[in-house]
């Protein structure tokens, strides 16, 4: 009660750490910006911690205090009157529907029904997810809040939930507005779907926000450990099976062939012909960039798919020995495997995945080397 009648609802809060006063701003701390005024300079809590002489404490939770109080009681007190809160209203709610729900029989008609979650929709480990007209994937073991954890992978960036909002819907919010087939992550979260943790949480999630920028598995082999993270992109491969192969102990910032490509200046359109009779030696980025392409998107859980299209490894390792003289050879090889995958298995799952490849590689063909 105390800590209810001395600060209510304030936006600003006098803090002092060591020898040092300051004024903190509520709304700049919940927004993860430099929020303590001190002697005209800002300070996030950390660097205010530093700049008290309390340094070497690491807890700045415990180091800040408001008056009496540790910022850390403030906010496990804020947690308390947020879940008392949730409580009641949940109450109310029960109480208004059971009400409404009567009908004059005196009978309870069950207006629920429509609410019914099918939950077997999410029981994967990755969630799709849409707002607005934006689109990704919410990886669970990544999810912790709002502003903590990059959960959902789109084309190009890892995003916390409050990133994708705002990429998205600048006015939404994210528990209402971000949703996974039809159902907001709000009600995921009451579902107990996806696992919110608490503000006072200190785990690797909630304590790195610079962290988890890429890809937690090979781009190409689906499999974690060991990955060479690109400094452009959110993709991660292993040293081998990005191409070309990359030395591990390579210095500075690397590039995975993708970002490079994107990159390349653009160059003028030319005749099919023109390309499959050129060297290889000429566009060995261009082939290198299509079988990394292909080597993604083959994988897949269509039993036997996998045997099927064994040829693309056999390719990989011809394009890194130089064994293919022109662009023809290469795309002849890449046709062979295509036609050996669907006279084997037609009409089957083998065969569609096969057939929606040949798609991918046809439309990124003629992207890349800009045809007529």
């Amino acid at each position: 009660q105390y800590l209810i009648q001395t600060f209510g609802n304030k936006t600003e809060l006098p803090v002092t750490c060591g020898d040092k006063d300051g004024i903190l701003h509520v709304e700049k701390y919940n927004d993860m910006e430099k929020c303590i005024l001190s002697e005209d300079q800002w300070f996030k809590p950390n660097e205010f911690e530093r700049f008290g002489g309390k340094g070497r404490n690491k807890k700045w939770k415990t180091s800040i205090f408001c008056d009496i109080f540790p910022l850390q009681k403030l906010i496990e007190f804020s947690i308390s009157v947020f879940f008392i809160f949730c409580f009641l209203s949940v109450c109310e709610f029960v109480v208004e529907s059971n009400s409404r729900n009567n009908d004059d029989n005196g009978d309870v008609v069950d207006e629920d029904d429509k609410d019914i979650i099918d939950m077997t929709m999410f029981e994967d480990l990755i969630l799709s997810v849409t707002c607005g007209s934006g689109s990704g994937i919410l990886h669970k073991c990544r999810f912790a809040t709002g502003r903590c954890g990059r959960c959902i992978r789109t084309k190009d960036f890892w995003l916390t939930p409050e990133d994708f909002i705002r990429l998205n819907m600048p006015d939404g919010t994210w528990r209402k507005d971000i949703l996974s087939n039809g159902i907001p992550l709000g009600k995921l979260i009451m579902k107990r779907v996806l696992e919110l943790h608490m503000i006072t949480c200190d785990c690797k999630l909630c304590e790195d926000l610079d962290q988890d920028l890429n890809d937690d598995m090979c781009y190409v082999c689906d499999s974690e450990e060991d990955l060479l993270c690109c400094d452009e992109c959110p993709r991660a491969f292993h040293s081998l099976c990005h191409l070309p192969a990359v030395h591990e102990d390579s210095p500075g910032q690397w590039s995975c062939t993708f970002c490079v490509m994107k990159k390349m200046e653009g160059s003028n359109q030319k005749t099919l012909q023109d390309v499959l009779s050129s060297p290889v030696s000429q566009y060995t980025l261009h082939c290198q960039y299509l079988l990394l392409h292909l080597l993604h998107e083959s994988k897949t859980n269509v039993p036997g798919f996998s045997q099927n299209i064994f040829g693309l490894g056999r390719m990989k390792l011809k394009l890194e020995n130089n064994d293919y003289q022109t662009v023809q050879e290469f795309v002849t090889d890449i046709e062979l495997i295509f036609n050996n995958c669907c006279t084997s298995s037609e009409g089957s799952d083998v065969s569609i995945m096969t057939s929606r490849l040949k798609e991918v590689f046809k439309r990124e063909f003629e992207t890349i080397f800009k045809l007529l």
